[in-house]
């Protein structure tokens, strides 16, 4: 080599290995890499990692070759400009320089007679050092990936538990009452902090455990809040829920009342019924007084939970059913207004007197005025008559036709009263 070249050459190795340098230093001050190192692995993470060591183990070793190399070839250059010189340099350049022990050959490559070492070039050592570090980063990217999207997790989990255990202490639960979620919430630890990689499948981490963890977490959390309250304030907790109570018991009274004027005055569509919750949402709270006589708190939260759900579906209830049957005396009103309008233009157009038309204006009137009347059938027959009023006055059009069939809106087929 010229020593134009050797000195480029020279700059050049000397630059990888600055740049190797303070990337294995990165490595191994890596928050990834010394929580791997100082945790107790197990499983597929323990497996990985043996691996991935192993191969920071080889990168050292190749390294520290290498750059023995490295400074042998800044010393030499450094003592002169003789052929000697230069003659070493193009050997530590294009020769195989770098001396690697044994343990750095795979079996495979070795011979019986090997002298327990391997020489490779310059080039060669930096490619194993890259296809070292690229296998060990690999699995400290996995593993602090992993724990990323785990640990945050499962401290809230862990947050979770410890004010379970304030509470269960507050309303005098025994140790053992949550033993098997406790058990759930180390396994699952156990996991996260010893075999995170475990969790992870085609490079995503599978947190499934940890929710449904949480979602059990959550559940009884809220219940020992609810039995605390409860013991707290049961008096102003089952006054509040009586006077809901009360307030079903007027709605459903209404709704009771108008159902019985819907029965006298509409006979079809037939009204809906009108069950009356009450007598046993006031047997739950008879349920109640019975838990907090022995104590139970926890299921008093719980059965305070559920009674007021109960009442609130209850209230809805009544009031869904008092509109259903308002609106069939309002469609009741509304038809029989409908025939004094077409009633009063046929008298507009001197066409009240026509036999057909005062037949069929019987029959509406008939339908509409009979109590119980036939919803349905008071529409069928008021369609009829503006159908025919229409014909005879000649104002019929497409835009207002009001015959049955295909084309017929559900308001003139069946009474306009949904169900």
């Amino acid at each position: 080599m010229s020593w134009e070249g050797i000195d480029h050459e020279l700059n050049r190795v000397r630059g990888e290995a600055d740049r190797i340098t303070l990337n294995l230093a990165d490595l191994d001050g890596h928050v990834g890499h010394q929580l791997l190192k100082g945790a107790a692995l197990e499983g597929r993470t323990r497996s990985r990692w043996e691996h991935a060591d192993g191969h920071i183990h080889s990168l050292w070793t190749v390294y520290d070759a290498f750059r023995r190399v490295v400074d042998r070839a800044v010393r030499l250059r450094g003592a002169g400009g003789g052929a000697a010189e230069q003659a070493a340099l193009t050997a530590l350049f294009n020769g195989p320089s770098v001396v690697l022990p044994a343990a750095e050959v795979p079996l495979n490559e070795r011979g019986l007679l090997d002298a327990g070492e391997e020489a490779v070039t310059l080039a060669d050592a930096v490619a194993r050092m890259s296809a070292a570090y690229e296998e060990a980063t690999e699995v400290i990217s996995a593993a602090e990936t992993a724990w990323d999207a785990l640990h945050p997790r499962l401290g809230e989990l862990d947050a979770m538990w410890h004010e379970i255990g304030t509470l269960s202490d507050m309303i005098e639960l025994g140790e053992d009452e949550h033993e098997a979620l406790r058990s759930d919430l180390a396994a699952v630890g156990a996991t996260v902090r010893s075999d995170p990689l475990s969790l992870v499948e085609d490079g995503r981490v599978d947190t499934s455990s940890l929710e449904r963890l949480r979602l059990v977490l959550e559940r009884v959390r809220g219940e020992l809040r609810d039995a605390l309250r409860m013991r707290d304030s049961y008096t102003e907790s089952v006054e509040r829920l009586s006077s809901a109570i009360d307030d079903v018991e007027e709605a459903t009274a209404r709704a009771r009342g108008l159902r019985a004027q819907v029965v006298a005055k509409v006979s079809s569509p037939a009204a809906v019924e009108v069950p009356d919750p009450v007598p046993s949402l006031r047997a739950g709270i008879d349920d109640m007084d019975s838990l907090r006589a022995r104590g139970l708190w926890r299921e008093l939260g719980a059965r305070l939970g559920e009674l007021q759900r109960a009442v609130h579906e209850a209230a809805d209830a009544a009031r869904d059913r008092e509109g259903n049957l308002t609106g069939l005396l309002e469609r009741r009103a509304e038809l029989r207004g409908r025939l004094d309008a077409y009633r009063a233009r046929a008298v507009r157009l001197g066409l009240a007197e026509n036999e057909h038309l005062a037949e069929l204006h019987g029959q509406a009137h008939w339908e509409l005025w009979t109590a119980p009347c036939d919803l349905r059938a008071a529409t069928v027959a008021l369609s009829s008559y503006l159908r025919t009023l229409q014909e005879l006055s000649g104002t019929e059009s497409p835009g207002n036709r009001t015959t049955r069939g295909s084309d017929a809106s559900d308001g003139e087929s069946d009474g306009g009263v949904s169900r």
